[in-house]
């Protein structure tokens, strides 16, 4: 709680620690409503971002 957003690349690496924490989570409606929350953060993300811009070099090799 608290976390701020800054940028795309924060958008997926939260989404990716989201993701993280639905697998370590016991209960499956808890793990399920954490993943969609993942999926959202993430989709968002690239949708905001598309192919042609200067950031997704820098973006890519943060998912790598």
């Amino acid at each position: 709680m608290g976390q701020a957003i800054h940028s795309l690349a924060d958008m997926v690496s939260y989404a990716g620690d989201l993701r993280r924490s639905a697998r370590r989570e016991p209960a499956p409606e808890v793990a399920q409503k954490i993943q969609h929350a993942a999926n959202h953060l993430e989709m968002t993300a690239f949708n905001r971002l598309s192919l042609t811009a200067p950031g997704i070099g820098k973006l890519l090799d943060t998912l790598a």
